[in-house]
């Protein structure tokens, strides 16, 4: 199991892990808008402060991550997502250990950063048992159809 380089050709499987709009909000937000788009997805992946990595074994496509360059010395997983075929089995966990490995390798960040809607537990719990802490920090929600969803704000020293 490795990460690499998303390439354009990765949209469209990472987009069908989605088959409803909640489930895209809480992996997205608005980002790729809804139904999820496979070209607005590559235009971000181009972005100069995004880079998008895909976790895979073999020929499969296990996982994807966003890393969003913040400042010169912090850096923000987004979008983090299992394919539905994989999950339970421990692949958030080994995406977020090797997508903390690769910024280690960077020597510039020493710190990492993430939000996570509050009512998606499954994923604050993953992230809490790497290290992460929660923070005081903004936005504390987002809001989606009018309903304004808490967000819980992390991160880890490196």
């Amino acid at each position: 199991m490795n990460l690499r380089k998303f390439v354009a050709q990765d949209a469209l499987e990472v987009i069908s892990w989605f088959s409803t709009e909640k489930e895209s909000l809480y992996w997205g937000g608005w980002m790729f808008g809804w139904p999820l788009s496979e070209a607005e997805m590559v235009i971000r992946s181009e972005l100069p402060e995004i880079e998008f990595l895909v976790l895979f074994d073999e020929n499969d496509r296990l996982g994807f991550i966003e890393l969003q360059h913040i400042s010169e010395t912090e850096i923000r997983l987004c979008r983090v997502a299992i394919n539905p075929e994989y999950r339970g089995c421990g692949f958030g966990r080994a995406l977020i250990t090797l997508s903390i490995e690769e910024v280690r390798k960077r020597e510039q960040f020493n710190v990492v950063t993430l939000a996570v809607f509050a009512e998606n537990v499954t994923a604050y719990n993953c992230y809490k048992s790497y290290g992460f802490a929660t923070v005081d920090k903004e936005p504390k929600f987002r809001e989606f159809n009018g309903q304004k969803w808490p967000l819980i704000q992390m991160e880890t020293a490196l």
